[in-house]
């Protein structure tokens, strides 16, 4: 093969375009946000995930993008890169427009950042401190709900944070496959909401607290638990099962305070089940056991390793003798369960969009029973579409946004 062939082969599905006065490569189909993130260029944002998709909902990622009629501001986030085009992610105008976003989200946030969990490791604090105007022209008072509001065992929610960015409700429903909550309201109430008596009960719940831009969603157990400074962590892999997500784990005061996701594309892509996220308390448990033990006289003394898989060897032998070979077995965890008509991965996995069909598979017996997920699939219904009312007002909907199918 020819060396124009061969270039014209690795030049093919690239682009290239200008970036605050440099050329740069792209690949084809990129959103802009993420070329330039990869050419080293940051792009603030709050409602885009690289693993979800985009919907450019904050217009937090507004750059100004040359065009035929001119330069115009457009969310990075929901355009793809075209060979040719023209960038600007540092004009008065995009600089403009981040100050604006910034000073309307402040508007009923409240500056509780020294007792938010999220203090410390907050985008929105950040992004304030980088782009923010500094000062607020808004004097009247912010808005005030009670908190924390319980949406399930795991997770709490502080409306008064919330900025809207639909991270958590794309998710439960792009990823997870169980769209428990969404939007209800509008305007200024607009708020995050469950479907009435029925709690947030997704066994992936725990990936919208970590993926939440702000500290609307806290989870329980390390809701004021730990400082992010004060956190010491090391890269692991979650042993609640063989599929061998990769975690960071997280301690304070030599005690295991809390497990992330971590972003590996291959295993779980950032995402955590429940059980592999929170199962860690029973790291710090003083009913854990440490050692190998093994009962003598009738009672369970401590033994070295050797011993306890000797006794184990001796055991087995023992019933092979009695009852033959056939009579014992050995269980393991597989890495693969296939379910007919679904995905072959472990239902306890991390859930992807190839995946999600089997979120709600074989971890009901580590669930507690009152936290058991609804038989019924339950969505959000328009008050104008409810059937069991004439108006809005007499609907039996009209609290809520949401009504079973």
């Amino acid at each position: 093969m020819s060396d124009a062939s061969t270039r014209g082969v690795a030049d093919e599905g690239r682009l290239t375009f200008t970036l605050d006065g440099r050329e740069v490569e792209a690949r084809k189909g990129d959103m802009l946000i993420a070329a330039a993130e990869r050419a080293g260029t940051f792009i603030p944002r709050f409602c885009y995930h690289p693993r979800m998709a985009s919907v450019g909902v904050c217009r937090m990622c507004l750059v100004e993008v040359s065009g035929p009629r001119g330069p115009s501001l457009q969310p990075s986030c929901y355009i793809e890169v075209q060979d040719g085009m023209t960038v600007d992610t540092t004009s008065e105008q995009v600089k403009k427009a981040q100050d604006g976003v910034l000073e309307f989200l402040l508007i009923n946030h409240p500056l509780d950042c020294p007792v938010c969990d999220k203090g410390g490791e907050c985008p929105l604090q950040d992004q304030t401190l980088a782009y923010g105007p500094g000062e607020t022209r808004f004097v009247e008072e912010k808005r005030h709900f009670a908190k924390p509001i319980p949406i399930s065992e795991l997770v709490l929610l502080d409306r008064e944070r919330c900025i809207q960015c639909s991270c958590c409700t794309r998710f439960a429903d792009e990823i997870a496959g169980e769209a428990q909550i969404d939007f209800i309201d509008r305007g200024e109430q607009l708020e995050i909401g469950i479907f009435p008596g029925l709690p947030f009960t997704s066994y992936f719940s725990g990936n919208t607290v970590q993926i939440c831009p702000v500290g609307a969603l806290t989870a329980t157990p390390y809701r004021f638990a730990a400082r992010p400074w004060d956190l010491d962590q090391v890269e692991s892999t979650c042993t609640t099962c063989a599929v061998g997500c990769r975690v960071a784990v997280q301690s304070s005061a030599n005690r295991v305070t809390r497990l992330l996701g971590i972003d590996t594309d291959p295993v779980n892509q950032g995402w955590l089940c429940d059980k592999g996220r929170f199962a860690y308390e029973a790291v710090n448990s003083e009913d854990r056991l440490v050692e190998p033990l093994v009962r003598k006289a009738g009672e369970l003394v401590s033994v070295s390793w050797h011993e306890a898989l000797e006794a184990v060897a001796d055991r087995l032998r023992q019933a092979a003798d009695r009852a033959g070979a056939e009579s014992s077995a050995v269980r393991g965890s597989p890495t693969k369960a296939p379910t007919p008509g679904r995905s072959s991965r472990r239902a306890c996995s991390a859930p992807t969009r190839s995946t999600r069909s089997s979120a709600t598979g074989s971890r009901r017996r580590w669930w507690p029973r009152s936290h058991e997920p609804p038989s019924t699939r339950w969505l959000p219904r328009t008050r104008s579409s409810c059937s069991r009312a004439t108006s809005a007002k007499s609907c039996q909907c009209s609290s809520s946004a949401f009504a079973p199918r």
